[in-house]
């Protein structure tokens, strides 16, 4: 199955969840779309770009798509990305429901 991708980067839950540091610093604040068994599950947006999002929607609702600001990088801080590694590495497989990465490409 063909599936679109809306981000300029991927990676498989299993690699995001033994380490969201280092795919989150990677992909340098921009969002990330995150795989099981070969399909996009859901992706990751900083939160600043989320907001921005939102106001976007908004405005769309509102008749007018202007924004107030511009969408920039996100800057995550060290208690961020430690509070989300944290969270996901106490997840077990029954946390995270149907996203169970498979054990081959195949």
């Amino acid at each position: 199955m063909l599936q679109k991708v809306m981000c300029g980067y991927t990676t498989p839950i299993s690699k995001f969840k033994s380490n969201p540091t280092a795919v989150l610093a990677e992909a340098e604040g921009e969002a990330v779309a995150v795989s099981s068994h070969n399909e996009i599950q859901f992706y990751v947006v900083p939160a600043h770009l989320y907001e921005e999002m939102i106001n976007f929607v908004e405005f769309k609702q509102r008749g007018t798509t202007e924004l107030k600001t511009a969408p920039a990088k996100f800057n995550l801080t060290e208690d961020m990305v430690e509070g989300m590694t944290d969270k996901l590495k106490n997840l077990s497989d029954d946390d995270l429901g149907e996203f169970i990465e498979c054990d081959s490409n195949t």
